[in-house]
């Protein structure tokens, strides 16, 4: 879920179309026990957004753009980390410093090669103040990218250098545990400074206005067009593992044509919304992917209301919210998906114990403070209203105005309502495409919003309830939740297993204290031909990556 990098509601409508072309020779062969690759790989992707820009420091969200982009790693089957435009690496100095040699075909679509230097300026482009990038902060932990985000020190000393034509040398402030899958990320990827100077503003706003170092490049496309053409990329270095022929994205806002499409099988997969989940959930091809993204309430600890104020100060009320909300009534009559309750603030399937294989949202010790318990609620809505001096309280809720948004909004208005006794819910209603803002000026009291990470450690949540981060919208300040984040940040022990402990203890400061309430974790649903095969579904950073798709007869 940004927009900055705020990712809220659904992760986008998606309805994949098949139609007939003729593929490269290699389509030829069997590549899995599901059957035999056919020659026409053509695949249609309907969405419900529109692509703003391909101009990686610009962009919100890398959902729409990672079959076009590559960096140095990519992410692979079940989060694994592969390397992409990276031959090999080193890793010296205390975890601080990476080496990395690039492929020696590792080039452009149109042909030229890609350096180090084109790692070097995209970088620096990115974390420049002047560029404006929503995911700038992304960058801190490599050296100086927090001075520079801040304009206290020059673009030229972020701590990345290209010592040769392809080697590339990385230092960091510390050491960063999860520094390779983050990598991974399309934001990380290299850009080609000519394109950016000849095109200046209209960079990146046009399929001719950018180069592509994924596998696959934009032959059609403008900004915001309702349709974009994406063809293999000649030049790519893993090309011979690149089976579709074109990537059509189309966006349709119509779930009940193409529910009807999938039925004539013109359609090769759809996600369900509302009703149609559960008339569709026995279907042979059904199937849930859930995703680390956390929908929540954030508390205004600054709101301008005094009174409102005092009630958020007060713990018994924070509790008292949390309880009264019964997640599977949410999720089942509010916003009617197949989403999953909360364990904890972080994600379920996000990240393992290396050594124990257990899910870290497992670890929660404190599962009470994400469950429904309607008669402590009540005790816990008294206490509160005898410190704050008053019964009756009107709060508003602020709600971004998508139909799952609006959903989720009145179910908990009338939960919290019903359960809490003189308290009034008033639903103020936003733009959907608005939260960043809205999160960011303050102007709220109760703030319906949402996480995703965007590397698979539970770090990407952490570090947004931070002091100092600009996604803590609410400002709740903690210093000994600062110190233990600060510790899992800069991870300056050899044992992870020290680094795992200190996080389910963030985790467990943070359910105690509520100063946001877990409401649940998001899940699509879909309808699915299974002669669609390749695709790679990740539960963090970009969730759908259509490189080595391909169709079965």
């Amino acid at each position: 879920m940004k927009l900055t990098r705020l990712k809220i509601g659904t992760i986008g409508l998606m309805t994949l179309v098949l139609t007939g072309c003729q593929a490269p020779e290699t389509l030829q062969s069997n590549t899995d026990n599901k059957g035999l690759m056919i020659h026409n790989q053509n695949v249609h992707i309907i969405e419900n957004t529109r692509l703003s820009t391909v101009d990686i420091s610009k962009v919100a969200s890398f959902r729409m753009l990672t079959s076009s982009t590559e960096g140095l790693f990519r992410l692979g089957k079940n989060g694994h980390v592969a390397l992409g435009l990276a031959k090999s690496y080193k890793i010296s100095h205390a975890g601080k410093q990476y080496v990395f040699k690039l492929r020696p075909n590792a080039r452009w679509s149109n042909g030229e090669p890609i350096n180090a230097q084109d790692f070097v300026y995209s970088w620096r482009r990115t974390v420049t103040p002047s560029t404006h990038s929503a995911n700038a902060n992304m960058f801190d932990g490599i050296k100086n990218a927090a001075a520079i985000r801040e304009n206290r020190l020059p673009a030229n000393q972020l701590g990345v250098k290209a010592t040769a034509k392809k080697t590339l040398k990385i230092t960091l402030d510390h050491p960063i545990y999860y520094f390779t899958r983050l990598l991974a990320y399309p934001l990380f990827a290299p850009q080609h400074q000519g394109m950016v100077t000849t095109y200046g503003k209209q960079y990146g706003r046009s399929a001719a206005h950018q180069l592509y170092s994924g596998p696959f490049k934009l032959v059609k496309w403008h900004h915001n067009a309702n349709s974009r053409i994406l063809e293999p990329n000649p030049y790519y270095w893993d090309r011979r593992h690149v089976y579709l022929h074109s990537l059509t994205f189309t966006c349709s806002k119509s779930p009940q044509r193409n529910l009807a499409h999938f039925r004539a099988g013109k359609v090769a997969e759809i996600q369900l919304i509302g009703d149609q989940i559960p008339k569709n959930k026995d279907d042979t091809d059904y199937m849930v992917r859930p995703f680390a993204l956390m929908r929540f309430i954030s508390y205004n600890f600054n709101t301008a209301d005094k009174t409102i104020r005092k009630l958020i100060h007060i713990r018994a009320a924070r509790l008292a919210i949390t309880h009264a909300i019964d997640r599977n009534d949410l999720i089942d009559h509010g916003i009617k998906t197949a989403s999953l309750a909360p364990r904890g603030f972080a994600p379920a399937g996000l990240s393992n114990n290396n050594r124990t294989n257990a899910d870290f949202a497992d670890q929660n010790k404190y599962p009470e403070f994400v469950q429904d318990n309607r008669p402590k609620a009540r005790q816990e809505w008294h206490q509160a209203q005898k410190i704050l001096g008053q019964k009756d309280v009107t709060i508003d809720l602020s709600t971004p105005n998508d139909p799952t948004s609006l959903a989720a909004a009145k179910n908990l208005q009338k939960q919290l309502q019903d359960t809490l006794p003189g308290l009034t819910v008033k639903l103020v209603p936003y733009q959907s495409d608005n939260t960043a803002n809205v999160g960011l000026s303050g102007q709220y009291q109760l703030l319906l919003t949402g996480w995703g990470a965007d590397y698979p450690d539970p770090l990407a949540f952490f570090q947004i309830m931070t002091t100092n981060s600009q996604y803590n919208f609410g400002h709740w300040h903690n210093k000994h939740y600062d110190k233990l984040v600060s510790e899992v940040t800069e991870y300056r022990t050899d044992n992870p297993e020290t680094r795992w402990q200190q996080m389910v203890r963030a985790e467990d400061l943070l359910m105690k204290d509520q100063p946001v309430v877990p409401l649940y974790q998001q899940a699509n649903s879909y309808l699915t031909n299974p002669r669609l095969n390749g695709v790679v579904y990740n539960v963090s950073g970009v969730p759908t990556d259509y490189k080595s798709a391909y169709l079965v007869k």
